[in-house]
C-alpha cells in the first residue's frame, strides 16, 4: 500500500474500492485502468485531456445524441436507458476535458467544443469500421496478394486462363508473378517463403510441399530450319544421335534436363551438349542460330522462334506440369488461386477460405 494519502491514484490502483468511485476529474484516469478494452486514441483532439483514451461506444453515443439533440430519443436509438447514456456522455466530457453539450430543461445543444468534436468523432467511427472491414476482407482472402513462381513460357496458356479466373473471383487481390527460376529452385523458394505457389515441372524434392499435377506436355525436337530432318512429319529421336545439342543447365536444378537426358538414353545415346541455355527463349534462339538441335515442350510452339522448326517425335516422352505450395501455407489469398487453377478437394483443405 502506498504511504501517501488515500486520494493518491497509486493507492486506488493497488486496492480497488468496493463502493462506487467519485466522478470528479481527478479520478477520471483511474477509472480508465478498470475499463481499457475497446478504447481508441484520438491524437487530433487539442483540448485538455488526461490520457486521450476514448472508447468507441462513447463516440457512438456522442454522435447519436448530437444528431438527435435529445437524450431520450438517442437512448431509444442506442437501445439503452437514459441514465447510463447520460453517465457515458459525462464520462466522455471528463476524458476530453470540455463540456460537449449544453443541457437545459427542454433542449440539448452542442457547445463550441462539441461542434468541433462531432466531425472528428464521425471520422474516428468510420475509420474503426473501415479497419474492421479491411481486417475481415484480408482474413477471407478478398484482398492482399499471392506470389506465383513459374519456370518458363511453356506454361503461358495455363497462366493466362488461371489469371483471368483469379481476377474474376478476387478482383481486389493481386497475383504477383515471379519468373526466371527453374523448377528445383522454385521448390526451394516455396520452402523459404519467397513465393506462395509455383508452377513446376516434376519430379522435384517435395519435402514440406503439396504437389498437384495439372497437365502433361510432350517433348518435340527443335531443329534449325536448314536441318535435313526439318521437313519431316515426325522423327525418331535416335536420328539425332550425332547432332550437337543445346540443353538446359545441369547445375541449376533445371528439372527439364532430366527428361531430355533420359529420352536420349532411352533412344540409345548420350547427348553431346554443345551449349547450355538458361531458359527456353535462349535455347530456341541458339537452335535457330545453328548451334545445335534441342528437345523442347510442344507448348513452346506458341513462341514462333525465327529459324526454328518443331518436329514431333515418334515416341514422345511426357513431362508433368504441377502446381505446388507449402503444406502449412497460411496466405488466405492462396486458396483463391488454387480454386482458379481448378485445384480442389483434400489438396486445398486447410489452406484458407475460398
Amino acid at each position: 500500500m502506498c504511504s501517501c494519502s488515500t486520494r493518491c491514484p497509486l493507492a486506488l490502483l493497488v486496492e480497488r474500492p468496493s463502493r462506487p468511485r467519485r466522478r470528479d476529474r481527478r479520478h477520471a484516469t483511474v477509472e480508465q485502468h478498470w475499463d481499457v478494452v475497446g478504447t481508441l486514441s484520438l491524437p487530433f483532439l487539442s483540448i485538455d485531456r488526461h490520457d486521450g483514451a476514448v472508447e468507441l461506444r462513447q463516440l457512438e453515443s456522442f454522435v447519436v445524441v448530437a444528431e438527435e439533440l435529445h437524450f431520450g430519443r438517442a437512448a431509444a436509438r442506442l437501445q439503452v436507458s437514459g441514465p447510463p447514456l447520460s453517465q457515458q456522455i459525462r464520462r466522455l466530457e471528463r476524458e476530453v476535458g470540455a463540456t460537449l453539450f449544453d443541457r437545459h430543461t427542454r433542449a440539448v445543444a452542442l457547445t463550441p467544443a462539441g461542434a468541433a468534436f462531432l466531425p472528428r468523432a464521425r471520422r474516428a467511427l468510420a475509420a474503426a469500421d473501415e479497419a474492421t472491414d479491411a481486417a475481415r476482407e484480408a482474413a477471407a482472402g478478398s484482398t492482399g496478394s499471392v506470389r506465383l513462381g513459374f519456370a518458363g513460357p511453356s506454361s503461358n496458356a495455363w497462366l493466362y486462363r488461371t489469371a483471368r479466373r483469379f481476377r474474376a473471383h478476387r478482383p481486389r487481390a493481386r497475383l504477383v508473378l515471379v519468373t526466371g527460376r527453374f523448377s528445383g529452385e522454385l521448390a526451394e523458394d516455396l520452402r523459404a517463403d519467397r513465393v506462395d505457389a509455383a508452377l513446376i515441372r516434376t519430379p522435384v524434392d517435395d519435402d514440406g510441399l503439396v504437389v498437384h499435377e495439372i497437365d502433361r506436355h510432350r517433348l518435340v525436337a527443335a531443329l534449325p530450319e536448314e536441318h535435313p530432318l526439318a521437313g519431316r512429319d515426325a522423327i525418331d529421336l535416335a536420328e539425332l544421335a550425332h547432332d550437337p545439342f543445346v540443353a538446359y543447365p545441369a547445375r541449376r536444378m533445371a528439372v527439364m534436363r532430366t527428361p531430355v537426358d533420359a529420352a536420349c538414353l532411352h533412344a540409345g545415346f548420350l547427348p553431346r551438349i554443345e551449349q547450355e541455355a538458361p531458359e527456353t527463349h535462349t535455347l530456341l534462339s541458339l537452335v535457330g542460330a545453328g548451334v545445335g538441335v534441342g528437345l523442347a515442350l510442344e507448348a513452346t510452339a506458341e513462341l514462333r522462334t525465327p529459324g526454328v522448326v518443331l518436329v514431333p517425335l515418334t515416341e514422345p516422352p511426357e513431362v508433368p506440369l504441377a502446381l505446388a505450395w507449402k503444406a502449412d501455407a497460411e496466405n488466405p489469398v492462396l486458396a483463391a488461386l488454387l480454386q482458379a487453377a481448378g485445384v480442389g478437394g483434400a489438396d486445398v483443405r486447410g489452406v484458407g477460405p475460398v
